[in-house]
C-alpha cells in the first residue's frame, strides 16, 4: 500500500480560468441556443447578419456576467477604484442613482481612503448577531485571520463601498451593507440598504456604543501590512 501524501496535484495548485473551462461554458450556451425556438425557420443569412451586428456586445456582456456570477459564488468582488478622479465620492453617489439618500456629512468631506488607481478585493462579512461598533475592528481582524489573511480584515473605504454598490446593485436589496469610517476624530457609518425595492444610502455620525443588527453584512478588504517606521 502506498503511503499517504499531502502533496497537491498541479490541478489543485493551479490558478486562473482555463481554456477548457471557457470552452465548456460556451458549449453549454451553444446547446441552449441550438434548442431555442427563436431561430427555427429563420434564414441563416438573417441570423448571420444579427451575429455580426451584436456579437461583440453580447460576448462582452456574457464575459462580464460570467465573471460577476463567479465573484458572487466565491464571495470576493474585484472593484476598480480611481482615487484620483475629481469629486470621486460625489460622482459615485450620483452614478448609483439611489432612490433615497441621507448624507449627514458633505460628500467632499468624506475621505477617499486611497490614492491613484487600483482594484480592491471586497468581501462581505456577517456575524448573525448584534454587533457594536467598538467590537467590530477586532472581530473583523480575527475573521480575516481565520480566512487566511495575516493581518485580518478592515472596512472597505467609502469610495470602494459606493463603487461596489454601483457594480453590484442587487446585493443591498437582499441585505443591508455597512462600513465605518472617520472624518477627523468623528466616527461615521455608511449603510447601503433598500426600501420597497428602492436602493438607498445613509451616512451619519456614530459612536462606539452604536450597534448593527445581525442581518447586516460588512464590506471589508484584507488589511495591508503595517508600515514599519525606521528607528
Amino acid at each position: 500500500m502506498s503511503p499517504m501524501s499531502n502533496t497537491l496535484s498541479p490541478s489543485e495548485t493551479a490558478t486562473g480560468i482555463t481554456r477548457g473551462q471557457i470552452i465548456k461554458s460556451i458549449e453549454m450556451a451553444e446547446h441552449k441556443l441550438l434548442k431555442s425556438p427563436a431561430f427555427r425557420g429563420v434564414p441563416t443569412a438573417q441570423i448571420d447578419e444579427f451575429v455580426k451586428a451584436v456579437g461583440p456586445e453580447l460576448a462582452e456582456q456574457f464575459a462580464d456576467l460570467f465573471a460577476r456570477r463567479f465573484e458572487a459564488h466565491i464571495g470576493c468582488y474585484h472593484i476598480p477604484v480611481n482615487y484620483a478622479l475629481a469629486n470621486a465620492i460625489a460622482a459615485a453617489i450620483e452614478a448609483n442613482a439611489f432612490g433615497y439618500k441621507y448624507l449627514g456629512v458633505n460628500a467632499a468631506d468624506i475621505p477617499l481612503g486611497g490614492t491613484g488607481e487600483t482594484v480592491e478585493q471586497v468581501r462581505e462579512v456577517g456575524f448573525d448577531k448584534i454587533m457594536y461598533n467598538r467590537d467590530l475592528p477586532e472581530a473583523l481582524k480575527q475573521r480575516g485571520i481565520a480566512d487566511g489573511f495575516k493581518n485580518g480584515y478592515v472596512f472597505a473605504n467609502p469610495l470602494t463601498a459606493l463603487l461596489f454598490a454601483l457594480k453590484n446593485p442587487d446585493v443591498q436589496k437582499d441585505h443591508p451593507l455597512g462600513i465605518l469610517f472617520y472624518v477627523g476624530e468623528q466616527l461615521y457609518y455608511l449603510c447601503l440598504g433598500a426600501d420597497g425595492g428602492r436602493r438607498g444610502l445613509r451616512v451619519g455620525r456614530s459612536g462606539p456604543d452604536s450597534g448593527w443588527l445581525g442581518f447586516v453584512r460588512f464590506l471589508v478588504v484584507p488589511a495591508p501590512a503595517p508600515v514599519v517606521v525606521p528607528a
